[in-house]
């Protein structure tokens, strides 16, 4: 007897299911892609004048480059405010961003299409073209001057170059600086920059070199080649710091020939007769010691206060370097660092006699928490559980973000 259409039916009958299954699972995907970030904040919200001084601190996460060419891009700028609340405010991503904020405590945020100055008044500025990847953002007092430099990569002659984009209220300026930046500072009335001469030649020499504002145009010198014995690879690991004598930046030195041996030191040059003199700081005979002793942000490992560098690693250990007597200590360690090296976006900031860190603790319900040390003392003075931060953070994971910049405001 025929069956055909029997099997069939049953056939159908257990497709059916599946199809349901299929397709509530692709919705389900769907709708947790589009569920919108929680605490999330409104262009209008931040526009108001009154919107910073009510927030205590804000950290800045993007997602990579990658993701923002292809058009999937996401930045978030969190703000926490006196009660410890996260609330985020979404925009075009920019990878190596950060925040810079005014003596007026005007803040300066970027991706990679604009530029938003968020304060006492709001001003927004587009991009001439769209950047991909930031290297520095910062405020020059004495210009009055936010700047805002992006890594462009190869110019159509080959040449490696970065855009700086530079004012104020009134208005921006884009020029471009024709070198690879390994570091950068920030002066009274300058940035400071570590360029390397060429990339694409071996051993090519790295210059300080400054970048001064006069009648609005930017001119850029170079003050000293750096100097370091024998055959090395060098790798910035802080800012450059100056006083009225030197210029000071935390390298990591390993020799070319056995990169397993690589030493931490603090690099002082002369700014008038360009001596230089290489402290030693750290030494590591492991690959992984030296990687866990990455700084948490490069950009913001160290500070100069009365006289004394600070500098903290990757381990959470802060190093001083007297500037005077030339004396390196170990100072202190943060509590309760994790054995293994891993930052889940944890961030430092220096500000005075303060170190405030970004600190994640998987333990607590609210996962993240701001913690004060005082430098002078070593000693944990506050901590401040911040509540949203992980729901925020938990919110984007169809985008990979990653922490860029940390700071307290106000």
């Amino acid at each position: 007897m025929y069956r055909g259409g029997y099997y069939e039916e049953q056939n159908n009958l257990i497709f059916i299911p599946i199809l349901i299954v299929i397709g509530g699972t692709i919705l389900y995907y769907v709708m947790d892609y589009l569920k919108p970030i929680p605490h999330s904040l409104s262009q209008e919200t931040i526009e108001k004048s009154d919107f910073l001084k009510k927030q205590k601190a804000v950290v800045y996460f993007s997602t990579t480059s990658d993701q923002d060419v292809g058009g999937d891009g996401l930045g978030l700028t969190v703000f926490i405010d006196r009660k410890n609340q996260a609330k985020s405010f979404s925009s075009k991503g920019l990878e190596l961003n950060n925040l810079a904020v005014s003596s007026q405590n005007d803040l300066l945020l970027v991706d990679s299409e604009k530029m938003r100055l968020i304060g006492s008044s709001y001003k927004e500025f587009d991009l001439k073209k769209p950047q991909y990847m930031g290297e520095q953002t910062g405020y020059i007092p004495k210009k009055q001057l936010f700047f805002s430099l992006f890594n462009t990569g190869f110019d159509k002659q080959n040449q490696y170059t970065y855009t700086l984009s530079y004012g104020n209220k009134s208005g921006f300026k884009e020029t471009t600086i024709p070198f690879y930046i390994n570091a950068t500072g920030i002066g009274q009335d300058r940035i400071l920059l570590l360029t390397t001469q060429s990339v694409q030649e071996e051993n090519s020499p790295m210059m300080i070199q400054d970048v001064t504002f006069s009648s609005g145009k930017m001119k850029l010198a170079a003050q000293a080649e750096l100097k370091i014995e024998g055959k090395n690879e060098i790798e910035a690991f802080s800012s450059i710091l100056s006083d009225a004598d030197y210029y000071y930046v935390v390298l990591k030195v390993s020799e070319s020939e056995h990169e397993e041996n690589s030493k931490l030191v603090m690099q002082r040059i002369d700014k008038n007769s360009d001596e230089q003199k290489t402290f030693l700081m750290d030494s590591y005979k492991k690959e992984k010691d030296s990687t866990s002793s990455i700084p948490y942000n490069i950009k913001n490992s160290s500070h100069l206060y009365k006289g004394i560098i600070y500098y903290i690693d990757g381990n959470g250990t802060i190093m001083t370097f007297d500037t005077k007597t030339t004396k390196i200590n170990k100072k202190f360690k943060l509590e309760q660092v994790d054995k293994e090296g891993k930052k889940h976006h944890e961030e430092s900031f220096f500000n005075g006699n303060s170190l405030f860190m970004l600190r994640y603790d998987p333990k607590s319900a609210e996962k993240y928490l701001i913690e004060t040390y005082s430098l002078s003392s070593g000693k944990k003075v506050t901590e401040s559980r911040i509540k949203g931060l992980a729901e925020i953070l938990n919110s984007t994971q169809t985008h990979d973000v990653f922490s860029y910049d940390f700071r307290m405001l106000n």
